[in-house]
């Protein structure tokens, strides 16, 4: 009898935090599904694993501003793009905003190469599908390899 009131008083308490924690925050960017990862959110949304070491290249040399700010994404790389950097980390505001990249640039099989911060306004995804679990993924970026190589470098002090 006394394990019978126990459990009794045990589900009293407990009941309603356990249907707080069945509840899903409707607010969330990730909409109903918060905490879960449905598939429709999967083709939406990058994991940082697939970005992190993904190449950087720009498209300096055909640069179109009508073009960059109408799409989204690109397809594939293109023939005239010339391959910059790699991804070698996120940057996230304390709000938890994406606002850019760590871009390992310049120097040569990683001699004299810079990590510099790319904003994330200033880079486009190509390529990658979620059936390929984000294999062949991208970025690309209208600055130039010379703008790119110029800016204030940082290290694991910086952030």
């Amino acid at each position: 009898m006394q394990r019978f009131a126990k459990s009794l008083i045990l589900a009293t308490v407990a009941g309603p935090a356990g249907v707080a924690l069945g509840q899903t925050d409707e607010t969330s960017p990730m909409g109903r599904n918060s905490g879960v990862v449905a598939e429709e959110l999967g083709e939406r949304f990058i994991r940082a694993e697939h970005i992190i070491g993904a190449d950087i290249y720009t498209q300096s040399m055909n640069y179109d501003e009508a073009e960059w700010t109408g799409t989204d994404y690109y397809e594939e790389v293109d023939t005239d793009w010339e391959e910059v950097g790699e991804v070698s980390d996120i940057v996230i505001s304390r709000d938890g905003e994406v606002v850019g990249v760590v871009a390992e640039v310049g120097g040569w099989l990683d001699i004299g190469d810079a990590d510099i911060v790319i904003d994330i306004a200033d880079l486009k995804t190509v390529g990658g599908s979620f059936e390929d679990a984000w294999g062949d993924l991208a970025l690309v970026t209208p600055l130039t390899e010379e703008q790119l190589e110029s800016r204030q470098e940082v290290d694991s002090g910086w952030w």
